[in-house]
């Protein structure tokens, strides 16, 4: 292997770093892309169910205004009673989907974060034995 000259070991040291430097943002974008996302369908998901629940308080209050319209006789307020019962079950159901989904969601680029890491400390023994060879 020939020797290189000292600006030609420059000129690659800064053509390594630019193209590291953009493998490693591209890498913590497409983490936080994935995060963000994550985060999106838990708050889409909380809030269908909100609405669900929304929807199942005038189901309810519609339910109630039945049964002291009928008093005791078991007629048409009970469906209203039984939908009200489905949605806050509908609703339950997608909070409790929702919630771990946006718990478990990370918005800190890691993997970007352990590489910058690693070619810093490559850079660093680099820099101190200049003439080890580069992989």
């Amino acid at each position: 292997m020939a020797d290189r000259s000292i600006s030609q070991l420059v000129a690659d040291i800064k053509a390594d770093s630019q193209a590291l430097v953009k493998e490693e943002t591209a890498l913590a974008k497409s983490e936080i892309s994935a995060g963000a996302k994550k985060i999106a369908l838990g708050i889409a998901l909380a809030a269908i169910g909100a609405l669900f629940l929304f929807l199942a308080l005038f189901m309810g209050l519609f339910s109630a205004a039945a049964g002291f319209h009928e008093g005791l006789g078991l007629s048409w307020w009970l469906s209203f009673i039984l939908v009200f019962g489905i949605l806050v079950i509908i609703s339950l159901v997608l909070v409790a989907i929702a919630i771990p989904i946006v718990k478990g969601a990370q918005l800190a680029p890691t993997s970007a974060i352990d590489g910058a890491k690693s070619a810093v400390q490559a850079l660093t023994r680099t820099v101190r034995n200049p003439s080890r060879t580069r992989l």
